[in-house]
């Protein structure tokens, strides 16, 4: 019968993770490499560090490595524990496919560390974010040890991620939940324990139908389908894998249609319906070919050759079990090899040609002895490797020996020089300490008294910015509703006195003249009633405002404003506090001001990034630039506005310039 060869279902499970680069993927990483350039501090450095490695894995190695380095680099620097596990992990997704057997050491590394961080007591997203790391790791240790032959432990560990998928609020909940399951139960399968693999699989699906992916959910019910006919239960499978051929049918997958159809296979040739699985077997191997997967179709070609001979047509079955040996003869596939010898043997054997099929059997035993060595070697390599571990231990353990009665004997000796000296400096740092007690109170009182002063000019400064937005709204609101009520009235007046009366040509050209005159008061009474209190801002928040603000600067064709945010509507949400969001509008208004005044630009990128605690704001032009250091001195209103804004907010601001080179603005503050 057809089998799903060891891990290749944990395999279908697992591509869910890998998706190529999309258009948006690569403007994301170019912003985040702009934003490299000028990083605001090493925390915000070290973050985009980790995110370009991590977008870059898969499709760019080289930039994906770089990455990653500096960011360990980095991480060590700051002694960033997250990072520094957040390094061994992303790299042991880097080695898998080169250097398997460095993986689950690396894998150890970064539960280490993220245990270490744990030890830190992280709060809230931060703890949310670490134990899921955890799991991960725990998941890709699993995948190797399952990989290797080591079921029992790759059961554990799966079961560990498993419960701390569980346990979390992760909007990847349902789908993380249904892969562990469905690799659970492919353990199970290949222990032959068919039992469990069939209560996993079945336990996999609700969290299938609450994530909401057709193709892996059609798999699903061919899991279970797959374990019915392996336990004899025939109708069992045939309810599973009709439920399968509604969504197979739907998407039409080369992938999905392959699977199914062989399964379907399966079950008739289980119920000796031949003439049947033979039809399903010929729809899969067509799949297969779209697909382009050698071992599957060279192991339904076997299937086909296998329902032959027992319909005892050998000449079908003979030409069906070439194909499948010649693929697995160029593929180098052993095991399938060995397999279409051996049914090829008993065909000969059939049909009186006793030599050829002493030959097949000859062919079959030499792989079956080469199978066995490479097992053999395998166990050796895995009992070797724990011997060498066991040794490398006792060794550390007896350096470690030895360095204690090494730092006993020091400490001994020091005992009487620590006693020496401490006396003699004893009263010298009682001097001290009480010199410096003397200076700390001045220095706490002078802290005290430029607190307070500090306290009364923000408080100054809150009561000007809010009496500034106050009476913005006001004049807002008057202009709006009291002027601009006003000349909407005098233009309606206006056009009906021009049906009452009999005027020239020539005074019709005026009175029109008149009306488009109104028309762009109105409009212009509009604009600044907008711009002294946008609607957008107060409806829908900062994201949106500043949005409907650059593509609005956009349009005057004097410069064209490219938006870019990060990190809102989010799990941090999409609006900030009112007060905070006015006055960042503002800033950013002021700054775009400036550009279209001075810089003579043709390009400006405005980006918002939000993260748990921070907001960085980026304001960037092509113009011709300016000498920072006339900042310093600056009393026009704009800067100064600028920087009491930054400063009321709590916030840092840094502005780079070069002559020819443009300017880059870049704000943080702490929400």
């Amino acid at each position: 019968m057809l089998q799903l060869p060891i891990h290749i279902r944990m395999l279908l499970c697992l591509l869910l993770f890998v998706a190529p680069p999309t258009l948006a993927q690569n403007r994301q990483t170019d912003s985040m490499e702009n934003s490299l350039k000028h990083p605001k501090d090493d925390t915000f450095r070290l973050t985009l560090l980790a995110n370009l490695a991590e977008a870059y894995f898969g499709y760019d190695t080289v930039k994906g490595w770089r990455y990653l380095e500096m960011e360990h680099a980095l991480a060590e620097k700051m002694h960033y524990l997250f990072y520094i596990a957040d390094y061994y992990e992303v790299k042991a997704k880097m080695v898998l496919s080169l250097r398997n057997d460095e993986v689950i050491p690396l894998l150890d590394s970064a539960i280490g560390w993220y245990e270490k961080h744990l030890a830190q007591k992280p709060t809230g997203t931060d703890l949310a974010q670490t134990l899921l790391s955890i799991a991960t790791c725990q998941g890709q240790k699993a995948n190797v040890m399952s990989a290797k032959g080591q079921f029992k432990q790759a059961i554990a560990a799966y079961l560990e991620a498993l419960k701390a998928w569980k346990e979390s609020d992760d909007p990847r909940k349902n789908e993380a939940i249904a892969t562990y399951c469905a690799n659970i139960a492919t353990v199970y399968y290949d222990l032959k324990q068919l039992d469990k693999a069939l209560e996993y699989d079945k336990a996999g699906i609700p969290y299938r139908l609450a994530d909401g992916n057709e193709e892996l959910l059609a798999m699903a019910y061919i899991y279970v389908a797959d374990d019915w006919v392996s336990l004899d239960r025939a109708d069992s499978a045939q309810i599973y894998l009709d439920k399968a051929r509604t969504l197979v049918r739907k998407l039409d997958k080369p992938g999905l249609n392959s699977n199914y159809f062989a399964r379907q296979g399966n079950l008739y040739r289980t119920l000796r319906r031949y003439p049947e699985a033979v039809d399903n077997y010929r729809k899969a191997l067509a799949a297969s070919g779209a697909l382009g997967s050698p071992f599957k179709r060279c192991s339904q070609s076997r299937a086909l050759g296998e329902c032959y001979i027992e319909m005892q047509q050998y000449d079908n079955a003979r030409k069906e079990l070439a194909y499948a040996l010649a693929i697995s003869t160029e593929k180098g596939i052993l095991k399938e090899k060995q397999l279409v010898l051996r049914d090829l043997m008993k065909v000969e054997e059939a049909t009186h040609h006793d030599a050829q099929a002493y030959r097949y059997l000859k062919q079959a035993d030499t792989i079956a002895d080469s199978l066995k060595n490479i097992e053999s070697k395998t166990a050796i390599a895995g009992i070797e490797a724990k011997y060498q571990a066991a040794e490398k231990e006792k060794e550390i353990t007896q350096l470690q020996g030895e360095k204690k009665l090494q730092t006993l004997s020091i400490r001994h000796q020091s005992v009487l020089n620590y006693i020496l000296f401490g006396s003699i400096t004893f009263l010298l740092l009682l001097g001290l300490l009480l010199y410096r007690n003397y200076r700390q109170k001045q220095q706490l009182q002078q802290q005290t008294i430029g607190q307070l002063e500090k306290d009364k000019q923000l408080m100054a400064v809150n009561a000007m910015l809010r009496g500034q937005e106050e009476e913005r709204s006001r004049l807002a609101k008057d202009l709006h509703d009291g002027l601009g009520g006003m000349l909407s009235g005098v233009k309606y007046s206006l056009s009906n006195i021009r049906e009452n009366l009999i005027v020239t040509p020539d005074n019709i050209a005026v009175y029109e003249r008149s009306l488009d005159m109104i028309d762009s008061s109105i409009r212009e009474l509009r604009r600044v009633a907008h711009n002294m209190m946008p609607e957008m801002l107060i409806r829908f928040g900062l994201d949106e405002a500043l949005r409907d603000y650059c593509q609005s600067v956009s349009n005057t064709k004097l410069v064209a404003v490219r938006y870019q945010s990060f990190g809102f509507g989010s799990r941090f949400g999409s609006r900030l506090d009112s007060q905070a969001e006015i006055i960042v509008y503002r800033i950013v208004q002021e700054l775009l001001n400036n550009i279209l005044k001075h810089a003579a630009a043709t390009e400006v990128l405005v980006q918002l990034v939000r993260e748990a605690t921070r907001l960085n704001v980026l304001v960037e032009d092509n113009g011709r630039g300016f000498d920072t250091g006339v900042l310093e001195n600056n009393k026009g209103a704009g800067w100064t506005n600028i920087r009491s804004r930054v400063d009321y907010l709590k916030g840092k601001i840094d502005v780079h310039s070069e002559t020819g080179k443009g300017t880059s603005a870049t704000i943080e503050f702490t929400i």
